[in-house]
């Protein structure tokens, strides 16, 4: 590893001269698993890398990678109108349709469309999931429009299934384990895995466990009621993991799997870059635990969890979350909001700062920004306790100069608080129930003094309450449609999307 980083210092060095800065801005937007891999090659071919391989490292990868697991088909014959449309349009039109669908195409329309099975788009990304597997709730779904076993039969009936790289299976109760075990079998070479759903059980993760995916790279695991222990045995056979998402985190695990990367590695740095916690409810959590992910993942560049936090002044870390190369920190609630009645989990304001501080001061390049506090659930006849307010905790851990989007929730909010704040990249602010309960609302005014301040910033950029701010000009809205953008989305200014829309170099604003 120090070789590495040595020779990833000398060869930065010698990158072209001409553009310095360029090659310091494309060194840091590239993560290490691809400098590690970009230093190698350098010294494999004896040449210095050039800036031209920077910007090849630095790009983010597309939505969807096409990859080739069978034959072309140059022409549909003898299938009707069907004959008359190029084969690229109509594979377009399939790729975007849920899997039953390419399956009721390529088997049941007509003989003359049968050879869709070996088109090779088509297959590339297999999912069993009829949602969107971001919604809130998506463990939750039920897949019965396939069997366990009849999984296994197509997987069988693909033409290259072991060429295939992106896998979502969505487990629901009355899958049979061996199925399940035997489907992913025929798909050794996904390098990107999600296996969610009620369904997934102590007996699916054995099976997994004893098969090794070093291709792996990217997975979402659900695991139920299931010792930290048999995680972690799965978890053992994907030693090139760089993202990790999954429904239950915990310290624990945490912990284990920063061991079980480092031990692949020989002692090296774990090049996981992505932690996410899908669900909300997270008791086995703490910030403890979260502070500690800095340390354990010094890599990480997208993290997204919930606490669980209880009272007004919970016990918090003193050592601020360390993360350096952190772009994405979205923390989608702080307190647990099933209390007694009579107790309030909110937390008072010098709390609050107190956990500001704490998260954010360590992340000097943060480019998405979420705190959402939480609030508790009411019972009839109950009233809301105060939620904390934001007061200065921006001028006492000031907000990175990098953020373009910054999120606030459940936090109340007024113009004052962002007095001092340096944020010449922000142009995305959503606020969402930031209005004190008892008091005036002053989201509005907040944001107005932040489109003063921040000189990216537009009222079209801006959220609070679900109210979008009128466009001051037309055409803006007109590009964020034209980048396939959904209107719902602008509306409530989804933070992955619209984050994953800028770094691929749309104009949305």
């Amino acid at each position: 590893e120090r070789l590495v980083a040595s020779c990833g210092r000398k060869a930065a060095a010698s990158t072209s001269t001409a553009a310095p800065a360029d090659a310091e801005r494309l060194v840091a937007s590239c993560g290490r698993a691809a400098l590690e891999q970009l230093v190698l090659s350098s010294l494999r071919a004896g040449a210095p890398i050039s800036l031209k391989q920077l910007e090849g490292s630095a790009r983010p990868p597309p939505a969807r990678a096409a990859v080739r697991v069978g034959t072309a088909v140059a022409q549909f014959e003898d299938a009707g109108p069907f004959s008359l449309l190029p084969v690229d349009l109509l594979v377009k039109v399939l790729e975007n349709c849920y899997l039953p669908v390419k399956l009721t195409f390529a088997i049941e329309v007509c003989k003359g469309l049968r050879p869709l099975r070996f088109v090779a788009d088509l297959w590339s990304v297999v999912r069993t999931s009829l949602q969107d597997a971001q919604r809130l709730g998506h463990h939750y779904e039920t897949v019965d429009w396939i069997t366990s076993r009849n999984l296994v039969r197509f997987a069988q009936w693909l033409p290259d299934a072991d060429k295939v790289t992106e896998l979502s299976l969505l487990i629901s109760k009355g899958f049979a384990p061996d199925d399940v075990s035997a489907t992913l079998a025929l798909f050794p070479g996904v390098e990107r895995l999600s296996l969610t759903g009620q369904g997934m059980n102590k007996k699916i993760l054995t099976l997994m466990a004893k098969v090794q995916r070093p291709a792996l790279r990217i997975l979402d695991l659900d695991w139920g009621q299931v010792g930290a222990a048999t995680v972690l045995a799965v978890l053992k056979t994907a030693p090139s993991l760089e993202s990790l998402a999954s429904h239950k985190l915990s310290g624990d695990i945490l912990e284990g799997l920063a061991k079980l990367l480092r031990e692949a590695r020989q002692g090296g740095t774990p090049l996981l870059t992505r932690l996410r916690q899908t669900g909300r409810y997270a008791e086995n959590v703490t910030p403890f635990a979260g502070v500690a992910a800095g340390a354990l993942f010094p890599e990480l560049q997208e993290f997204t969890i919930s606490f669980a936090l209880r009272g007004p002044s919970p016990p918090l870390p003193t050592a601020p979350l360390q993360g350096a190369n952190l772009r994405r920190l979205h923390i989608y609630d702080m307190i647990y909001g099933f209390t007694a009645s009579d107790a309030s989990p909110h937390l008072s304001d010098a709390s609050l700062a107190c956990f500001i501080k704490t998260f954010v001061s360590g992340c000097p390049r943060l480019e998405s920004l979420c705190l959402s506090h939480g609030r508790k659930y009411l019972s009839r006849g109950e009233t809301l306790p105060r939620l904390p307010r934001l007061g200065k905790s921006f001028q006492a851990t000031p907000l990175p100069r990098t953020l373009v989007m910054l999120e606030l929730k459940e936090i109340v909010v007024a113009p004052s608080d962002f007095a001092g704040c340096e944020l010449p990249a922000l142009a995305l602010v959503r606020l969402k129930h930031c209005k004190d309960e008892h008091g005036p609302d002053l989201q509005k005014d907040t944001i107005e003094e932040l489109c003063m301040a921040c000189p990216k910033l537009e009222p079209s950029g801006c959220v609070a309450d679900e109210h979008r701010f009128e466009p001051k000009h037309s055409s803006k809205l007109q590009q964020a449609r034209v980048c396939n953008y959904p209107a719902e989305h602008i509306g409530g200014l989804s933070l992955e999307g619209v984050l994953d829309a800028l770094e691929r170099g749309y104009t949305l604003y």
